[in-house]
């Protein structure tokens, strides 16, 4: 179960790398990460503007999950916690994720089609 713990932990780290790189421009148009739908994919501007609006929420999500991630890694790993409760956590951070990536998607792709130009 430590195991589990520990991918969603990463997962956290990936949405901080992600979003840290969609606020500062940095993550080129690519049909691997980001936010790849046919409005971001139609222009560079469009690819940069949704990843510049969504990365607030992805950089808190990811900051969430690392945190409680890094919390209870150690006492997963050491055995101190049930199979019950890592099971919980999760499933917690995993479904923390999964609304993150869904509420980024929305809310950059809806506000970058808002911006004016």
């Amino acid at each position: 179960m430590a195991a589990a713990l520990a991918v969603v932990t990463v997962a956290g780290v990936l949405f901080l790398v992600i979003g840290w790189m969609g606020l500062v421009g940095s993550l080129p148009p690519n049909h691997l990460v980001g936010i790849r739908t046919p409005y971001t994919h139609k222009s560079a501007e469009n690819w940069f503007a949704t990843h510049r609006a969504a990365a607030p929420v992805l950089i808190w999500v990811g900051v969430a999950v690392l945190a409680a991630g890094l919390a209870f890694l150690p006492f997963a790993l050491l055995g101190v916690l049930g199979d019950r409760l890592v099971l919980g956590l999760v499933s917690g951070l995993g479904m923390m994720l999964l609304v993150g990536a869904v509420a980024s998607w929305l809310y950059g792709t809806r506000t970058a089609r808002r911006r004016p130009g």
